[in-house]
């Protein structure tokens, strides 16, 4: 789903991108391409980072660096960490830089609750969801200055695609 929106030759970085999966799918699209996430092994090549680190402070780029950021399933986790995410997105994209995220809706919390019951998934960080409100994300986004380019349900209607862009 994200993929489409990635312009060809962008720089990108990808906020939450657990093991660096989605670089590896556009690598060949992108110009360069950085991973942030706690539990990522680091690996570097000419194309591709992948930094082990939280999202709780400054990120360790200067400003306007990134074409695209993206944050895949993951703002539902972010929880206090979701306005320093956004706030450093701002600051990390340069003017007209896209912020592209995906968020599963609340509703999705409970079948994941059911589907972990039954033994049938595991793994799933389901605690970190917090019920979140997806049409919140709006609002917070709209408070550090992007504007909402797109908002889109897919996978019937259980997650929702949004876009934003600095101005």
């Amino acid at each position: 789903m994200v993929i489409s929106f990635i312009p060809s030759g962008s720089e990108i970085l990808d906020i939450g991108g657990y093991d660096g999966s989605f670089l590896l799918k556009v690598k060949n699209k992108i110009k360069k391409g950085y991973c942030i996430d706690p539990l990522i092994s680091p690996f570097k090549d000419d194309k591709l980072e992948f930094i082990k680190e939280q999202v709780n402070n400054k990120l360790p780029f200067a400003d306007s660096s990134f074409d695209v950021i993206t944050m895949i399933a993951v703002f539902e986790h972010l929880r206090k960490s979701r306005t320093i995410a956004v706030s450093e997105a701002y600051r990390l994209l340069k003017k007209g830089g896209i912020a592209i995220l995906t968020i599963p809706d609340k509703f999705v919390d409970n079948i994941l609750k059911i589907l972990s019951t039954l033994k049938l998934i595991d793994g799933i960080s389901i605690e970190e969801h917090d019920n979140y409100e997806v049409s919140e994300t709006i609002e917070i986004f709209s408070k550090y200055g992007f504007t909402l380019q797109k908002w889109q349900k897919f996978q019937l209607g259980l997650n929702n695609l949004f876009i934003f862009k600095k101005k």
